[in-house]
């Protein structure tokens, strides 16, 4: 048993084999509409080429209808004989001697019913072939046409369907000549014209491609990356939990306030997420789509997709609290996702596609502070035991993401959570300096996951790379100048210091939101996310160089 189907049996689930099934057949409708349309115009030029039936076509199809309308009326009368038997049995009446106690010896007199049926019918073939019907006023016309073949042979030479399939002297192959008729062939000949029709039909799958070719020239020229997988949390969700009945949703304005048409799509930001400038930079598209986004086409599949869910962590109690996808969760989506590129592609380009994709993983930040924050679990013992708790989290989700075909991944460490502006009003430090306390455990953390990192990239085939946010949103802190910035402490949307999804909506942002570090008091604006696509650019190309 290969890796694949030992996680397909401890993985899948009923609903996960509906989703497959269901995908399935929408993936091979548009291939079985273009085989129905050109059999369909086939049939068209064979049925009217198609000769008489003769005698033992007749009699077979007469047997085939008697048949098919015998079984329905002996089924029914089976049921009323069998019930009248079984209600004899159950109450004979009185006076009533001559039933037979064996139920097999009540099944006699309809077996002989059966027999003189099938005797009639039988009967009633063998005269309907014996007597053609009104067909023989067709095939008389066509029957002194093959004697005089030095007549008929001058009109078939200028005919070019009919190739010369015919044989004077031998009358048996007459009938099977015909199909080469001459009246036919000129008439019919307009008519495979529509075979090119089936053409459009699959063109039902491919259209989904013309979006893309937008930015084809960076494909596999910079790197060998054409698919991204993202999992994780707010940090890289494109607006999966707008499908999803909880309050970690950012579908509401001032939320992407810059995106293209100054719409709202449900990502924690104001405009592009990182791994949308990152997906841009590789050629693959402008965004990466979200696995749940009802408009979500099946040839975007091959281009990647995004798994993450606002408000999750590797710990699945984090996402649970808020009602949210969890990070275990989010693999059984992966597994559905590779589901149904092998649908698409076929299991060796599907399994080649995954092999090739990069896995872009960003979580972690809601567990640390939740744990912290809201469970007044403080002490630096809990702590280091919960670190090392998601640590061990981290290295099961990578093995089942190894298994199901994952041999390139970019770890997104974890921020300085001390200098977020919502850290510094709930712990109570103020704007003018970070809480180094949760500052030591993002970094704690972090130095943990590079170990981890470091460990995993011994096994055959697997690169790993680690994307060091904390050094440059604690750099950017601290020196804003450098990174043309000028509020670091507070984020754009409202006061900038509590504000963050629900609490944000319809709230004032700020004149410019290219000069601000955060854009609520929780995730970084559109300008910091270019800054780290231009950093995980960098680590991809080494993971494919």
């Amino acid at each position: 048993m290969d890796k694949f189907s030992l996680f397909t049996s401890q993985f899948l689930r009923p609903e996960d084999l509906h989703f497959y099934f269901s995908f399935s057949a929408q993936a091979s409708r548009p291939r079985n509409t273009a085989k129905l349309a050109a059999n369909a115009s086939s049939h068209k030029v064979a049925q009217s080429n198609q000769l008489p039936p003769n005698r033992h076509q007749i009699t077979f199809s007469c047997h085939t209808s008697w048949l098919s309308q015998g079984t329905a009326f002996f089924s029914f009368a089976l049921h009323i004989y069998m019930g009248f038997c079984l209600e004899l049995l159950l109450h004979k009446p009185a006076g009533f001697t001559s039933l037979p106690q064996n139920p097999m010896q009540a099944m006699r007199g309809f077996q002989l019913l059966v027999l003189v049926a099938l005797l009639i019918g039988e009967l009633h073939c063998a005269r309907t072939a014996s007597a053609p019907p009104a067909d023989a006023p067709a095939t008389s016309p066509q029957s002194p046409e093959p004697p005089p073949a030095d007549q008929q042979t001058p009109p078939q030479a200028p005919g070019p369907s009919p190739p010369s399939p015919r044989q004077r002297g031998s009358p048996h192959r007459r009938p099977t000549a015909p199909p080469t008729q001459d009246p036919a062939p000129p008439k019919q000949e307009p008519e495979p014209e529509p075979e090119p029709e089936p053409a459009p039909p699959r063109l039902v799958v491919p259209p989904e491609d013309s979006p893309a070719p937008a930015t084809p020239g960076m494909i596999n020229h910079t790197t060998g990356c054409t698919t991204l997988l993202v999992l994780g949390d707010s940090t890289v969700d494109p607006g999966n939990n707008n499908h999803l009945p909880t309050t970690a949703r950012a579908n509401f304005l001032p939320y992407g306030l810059n995106f293209y048409g100054r719409r709202p799509t449900g990502r924690f930001t104001n405009g592009r997420l990182a791994t949308d400038m990152l997906a841009e930079k590789l050629g693959i598209g402008r965004t990466i789509p979200g696995f749940f986004d009802p408009s979500l086409r099946l040839a975007q599949l091959r281009r990647g997709v995004s798994f993450a869910s606002g408000g999750s962590g590797y710990d699945d109690s984090t996402a649970n609290r808020i009602n949210v996808v969890s990070f275990s969760a989010q693999l059984r989506n992966l597994f559905r996702y590779k589901l149904l590129i092998r649908t698409l592609l076929g299991p060796r380009r599907a399994e080649r596609l995954i092999n090739r994709a990069t896995f872009v993983i960003s979580s972690g930040t809601n567990d640390m502070l939740s744990v912290y924050l809201a469970s007044n679990r403080s002490n630096a013992i809990s702590m280091e035991m919960y670190e090392n708790h998601l640590i061990t989290r981290v290295a099961n989700y990578t093995q089942a993401m190894i298994m199901l075909g994952g041999r390139r991944f970019v770890f997104v460490g974890l921020p300085p959570m001390g200098c977020l502006p919502i850290a510094r009003t709930l712990v109570g430090t103020g704007s003018d300096r970070c809480d180094e306390t949760l500052n030591q455990l993002a970094a704690s953390f972090n130095s943990k996951l590079v170990q981890l990192l470091s460990f995993i990239n011994y096994q055959r085939q697997i690169r790993t790379s680690y994307i060091d946010t904390y050094t440059t949103i604690h750099a950017a802190t601290v020196d804003p100048k450098t990174f043309d910035l000028t509020e670091v402490s507070r984020g754009c949307c409202g006061s900038g210091v509590i504000e963050v999804g629900q609490t944000c909506r319809g709230r004032r942002t700020c004149g410019d939101p290219s000069r601000y570090l955060y854009w609520d008091a929780v995730h970084p604006t559109e300008r910091t996310n270019q800054h780290f696509a231009n950093v995980m650019m960098d680590s991809i190309r080494e993971l494919y160089s």
